[in-house]
């Protein structure tokens, strides 16, 4: 039952398709290069869910669909 209210919530026109194109693109624990880092992110496509402007990245930061955290989309592209 959980799920089905989580994704209730959720808006699906929040969410965009990014394509990371390095192999070895940190994930970090905030929108930021001041925050630290929660492994690396393969080159793949990710569901972003979120948006922000933070430290480190032009292009502002993504919030990973799956809660890993969050990645530059300096190094992604929007599909």
């Amino acid at each position: 039952a959980s799920s089905v209210s989580c994704a209730s919530v959720e808006n699906p026109s929040l969410n965009f398709l990014f394509k990371v194109y390095i192999s070895d693109l940190y994930i970090r624990k905030g929108p930021g290069t001041n925050y630290g880092t929660n492994g690396f992110c393969p080159k793949g496509v990710y569901t972003i869910v979120e948006v922000k402007t933070g430290a480190g990245s032009d292009a502002g930061w993504g919030k990973l669909k799956s809660g890993a955290g969050w990645i530059s989309l300096d190094y992604a592209t929007r599909i």
